[in-house]
């Protein structure tokens, strides 16, 4: 399908969504306004997070919390498996098989969906960063806004402010702050429902429940061991199934892109036109 295709598909889908209640299920929900500026990021602790740098980052806006199920719901009740133009072409690919599913038999909707609808509230996990795309075009058509993954430097902005703190809430650690291995929760918790785990933003989770896709790119330090050649995705925060190690702002970790796991979300940003 040609671009100009594509665009005339997403100009005609939004005219028929005016019409048809179910393809306007999708919400963007709160968002939180991160001032633009240079701040430090990175650190010393781990090869992977190395070196620390100033980064200049213009102002954006990001979600308050990760995608819910319910949200991501909506994108499948709308059909958006079945419409290529909310796909990559990398994307569409492995949507029709054409790409390594690492054991996923069924690529119509997350893994293990089944028991995720029965968690409305949580974050929805299990995904690719195909499929985080192809939600994010989805929704960004429904609303007449750019609606995209964040850059991990947006992430870690957010997630850090501007002070040099190690992790979203301050210096120190406790467990129960934040939905991680100490805090012995053991599985995807309500987003936002640890009021400990909230960024100088405002924005919630960015410590723990799960970790969270990026639009960024991967450069694999010498230690970490990839099959040449494959796409490889920045995840940033921690989750239910990392130590406090991973509650830092700092945390990173890298994953081909057609990976998916039960602690791996999403969380958006959103731009004018």
């Amino acid at each position: 399908m040609s671009q100009s295709d594509g665009a005339d598909f997403i100009q005609d889908w939004v005219r028929r969504g005016a019409s048809e209640a179910e393809a306007h299920l999708g919400s963007i929900g709160l968002l939180h306004r991160v001032v633009g500026g240079p701040f430090v990021m990175g650190s010393r602790f781990h090869p992977r997070e190395a070196p620390r740098r100033e980064v200049q980052v213009p102002e954006f806006e990001i979600a308050h919390a990760p995608v819910m199920v319910k949200q991501f719901a909506a994108f499948i009740e709308a059909g958006g498996y079945a419409e290529r133009p909310w796909w990559s072409e990398a994307g569409w690919a492995w949507r029709q098989g054409a790409a390594l599913g690492w054991g996923r038999d069924d690529r119509s909707r997350p893994s293990d969906w089944r028991n995720q609808e029965g968690r409305a509230d949580h974050p929805v996990a299990g995904v690719t960063v195909y499929e985080a795309e192809a939600y994010c075009r989805w929704l960004g058509a429904q609303k007449g806004r750019v609606v995209r993954l964040p850059t991990e430097e947006q992430w870690e902005k957010a997630a850090r402010g501007d002070d040099g703190r190690p992790f979203p809430w301050g210096g120190e650690f406790k467990p129960g702050q934040a939905n991680v291995l100490e805090s012995d929760l053991k599985h995807t918790t309500p987003t936002a429902s640890l009021p400990g785990d909230v960024s100088p933003c405002g924005a919630a989770d960015m410590g723990g429940n799960v970790q969270e896709w990026t639009a960024s790119s991967y450069a694999p330090p010498p230690d970490d061991l990839f099959v040449a050649g494959q796409d490889l995705r920045v995840a940033r925060g921690g989750s239910f199934n990392d130590t406090a190690f991973g509650a830092r702002v700092s945390y990173r970790r890298g994953y081909p892109a057609g990976y998916y796991f039960p602690f791996l979300g999403f969380r958006i940003v959103v731009a004018d036109r």
